[in-house]
């Protein structure tokens, strides 16, 4: 069998187990669910500018929390696709 798995099929069968794993992990969250607060203190980095945020700040979701952010309660909607 290890002579099948030589050269260019060994690479291939470790990028499809690669994918394969890594897909496992992929979606945390479905409609409805509400984000962990460990989850909402991760900070992230703005990709494109929008309201107060210009490229490269950081935010966190936390930040819309009013429980965490002194009483300024937020509804966001996150929408995230790839075109992939």
């Amino acid at each position: 069998m290890w002579h099948y798995l030589k050269g260019g099929n060994m690479v291939k069968i470790f990028i499809f187990l690669l994918f394969s794993f890594a897909g496992l992990q992929a979606q945390t969250y479905c409609a409805g669910d509400q984000i962990s607060i460990e989850d909402q203190n991760l900070v992230h980095t703005v990709g494109a500018a929008f309201g107060d945020y210009e490229i490269g700040d950081e935010f966190r979701l936390a930040d819309w929390n009013g429980d965490l952010n002194g009483g300024n309660y937020s509804i966001i909607f996150v929408d995230m696709s790839a075109s992939w």
